[in-house]
């Protein structure tokens, strides 16, 4: 076991070192970037509806409230891989990325509390656009947008448990997230290839932010009959305002290979503000069948038009996302026959973006299954966690850049086996 462990942690740290390239996506474009979710496989294997569950050994970022429900010290971390076609009138493009999506560590505190610590990104940006012109004047040259990096979140949580007994339990949660990172993007007049005496210009941006929000979560789980549970979870992240400084530089040059050879500075400025982070809010409802059978439901709302960029606003509209997922295991005792003890994944989700052209807010829809596979056949809840995303972004006719996505999520949920004393000092030398 600890050898498969070392191997996934190898593996996903060497690809990461190679290219921590999270998105290709022009829409990253627009406002901070493409949002990241927080969730790990096991969740994103089930669409991601996850407000409403609080499981015993996986940690739900998603609502700080189900920290309260861990029983055992758990560590999790996830890996991503994605692959985008990318459709326009005049071209057509795939890309590929991968890249870390978060690590965790959480336990319980005494009976009642528990709390959770990860990191991972925020926003995702990564473009690089090139638009053909003509002057009559100038002859044929480009305009080239290019963008890169991204926001990032440290966050610690607490979990408590106001009511526990054996048919109700009352969960509230709270998390603070410290953001950081940075967005460069540029834009530049360049290739003049009629007339090689132009110089070209580029404007670059880069903001750097650094600072902390709160979220908070709430669960309640009712036991109705044989073992069946039904819980109701809520999460809310106010808006927040998070420090942010902002450098510009603008300049013209003569591209040389790679590099520019800059000719003369024509702007140089630094500013601090912040920006404006989104209210965030999400629902979810969830009912437990036994130990076999787990179905959610969930809502979330972005407020999107909320965003400001060191006090400018964006031009952007409010999301709102519905998802469903189960999961089902044949028996949950992991001695038991390989494919029984295999948790079964699946689930969907459909989002109105933040994205809005012409009045008609661009949709997203996409499909999700996965397993969850023992480590070992032990009593351990340890899994290896597979799971793969397969939909698209802009195929309602209401852009001119349409998205087909696959992503692939390989996680690592690690639990100590029921002799492991993790944290405890021996007895005995």
């Amino acid at each position: 076991m600890n050898k498969l462990v070392l191997a996934f942690l190898i593996v996903a740290c060497t690809l990461t070192a190679r290219a921590q390239s999270t998105t290709g996506s022009p829409y990253s474009f627009y406002g901070i970037g493409d949002p990241n979710s927080s969730s790990f496989s096991n969740y994103k294997a089930m669409g991601e509806a996850s407000t409403a569950l609080s499981e015993p050994a996986y940690i739900n970022l998603k609502n700080s409230a189900s920290f309260a429900g861990l029983r055992n010290p758990t560590f999790a971390a996830d890996f991503t891989m994605n692959w985008l076609n990318i459709e326009s009138p005049n071209s057509n493009q795939s890309i590929s990325s991968q890249y870390i999506n978060g690590v965790s560590f959480g336990f319980p505190i005494g009976k009642r509390f528990g709390a959770a610590f990860s990191m991972g990104p925020y926003t995702k940006i990564g473009y690089d656009i090139t638009t053909p012109q003509e002057d009559p004047a100038l002859g044929s040259y480009n305009f080239t947008y290019s963008g890169e990096g991204g926001y990032n979140r440290a966050s610690g949580g607490v979990g408590g448990m106001l009511i526990k007994n054996s048919e109700n339990q009352l969960m509230l949660g709270i998390q603070a997230s410290y953001y950081f990172g940075f967005s460069q993007t540029s834009r530049a007049v360049t290739d003049f290839v009629d007339d090689a005496t132009v110089t070209s210009s580029k404007m670059i941006n880069r903001t750097n932010i650094k600072d902390l929000a709160v979220d908070f979560g709430i669960l309640y789980k009712r036991k109705l009959k044989n073992d069946t549970w039904i819980s109701a979870g809520l999460n809310f992240k106010p808006a927040s305002d998070i420090f942010a400084t902002n450098q510009q530089l603008a300049y013209t040059y003569r591209p040389a290979g790679l590099s520019d050879n800059i000719v003369d500075t024509v702007l140089e400025n630094t500013q601090e503000g912040s920006i404006r982070l989104p209210t965030d809010i999400s629902a979810g409802l969830a009912i437990q069948f036994e130990d076999n059978w787990i179905i959610s439901f969930e809502y979330s709302a972005t407020a999107w038009s909320e965003l400001k960029l060191l006090a400018t606003p964006v031009s952007l509209s409010n999301s709102n996302q519905i998802a469903a997922g189960f999961q089902y295991i044949a028996n949950t005792d992991a001695v038991a026959k390989f494919l029984q003890s295999i948790r079964y994944r699946g689930g969907f989700k459909y989002e109105n973006t933040r994205l809005n052209f012409g009045g008609n807010q661009l949709k997203s829809i996409s499909g999700t299954a996965g397993i969850g596979i023992p480590i070992q056949k032990t009593k351990m809840l340890s899994t290896f966690n597979f799971g793969i995303e397969v939909g698209s972004r802009g195929q309602d006719g209401t852009t001119l850049v349409s998205e087909n996505f696959t992503n692939l999520f390989i996680g690592l949920s690690m639990n100590p086996h029921k002799f492991d004393r993790w944290f405890k000092r021996s007895k005995y030398n």
